[in-house]
């Protein structure tokens, strides 16, 4: 089995549907670009942006960094898995909520700059879609390795929160 080097577990405020995975001096990616799979997307460049449930309040995330990809992709208990490949220039790659500050995480691009692989696993986004919540309903486990940059992959698509996004993008 492939052990973490480190694993974090948090609550993160965040708003407008989403949250971000990007080094700490890039831009925001646009939300928009996780529409496709309906959980998580990226410019490569500028990170990834997860979508959520609840529109304003706190998820529960847990980080774990992994030296290599995991051995399999873990679906039991999880509604959403997908993965995409970011880039961290500086090698300070953080979860962010909007505008918020981030969790206390160590450094999730912990092999220094380059090409990270991202596996977003979700659960609870169908419990208060479009609410603001204070106390965490939704999960999140997002494993972090570095490997070359390589198309996004869908696991498993099961939530209606997830159905919903993929319908927006199909949208002229």
């Amino acid at each position: 089995m492939n052990k973490p080097v480190w694993t974090e577990t948090a609550d993160l405020r965040m708003s407008h549907g989403n949250f971000a995975i990007r080094d700490l001096s890039a831009d925001l990616p646009f939300p928009s670009l996780a529409y496709a799979n309906g959980l998580v997307g990226t410019d490569f460049i500028n990170g990834a942006v997860v979508l959520t449930g609840i529109h304003t309040g706190s998820v529960t995330v847990t980080v774990q960094a992994l030296d290599t990809a995991p051995d399999s992709v873990e679906l039991d208990g999880w509604d959403e898995v997908a993965e995409v490949s970011v880039d961290s220039e500086y090698g300070e790659l953080i979860v962010a909520g909007m505008g918020e500050d981030p969790p206390d995480f160590p450094e999730l691009a912990h092999s220094g700059p380059g090409s990270y692989r991202l596996r977003v696993h979700a659960r609870g986004r169908d419990i208060a879609p479009h609410l603001n919540v204070w106390d965490p309903v939704e999960d999140y486990r997002i494993s972090v390795w570095p490997a070359p940059e390589s198309p996004d992959a869908v696991y498993k698509q099961s939530d209606k929160r997830g159905q919903e996004y993929r319908a927006r993008r199909k949208r002229p």
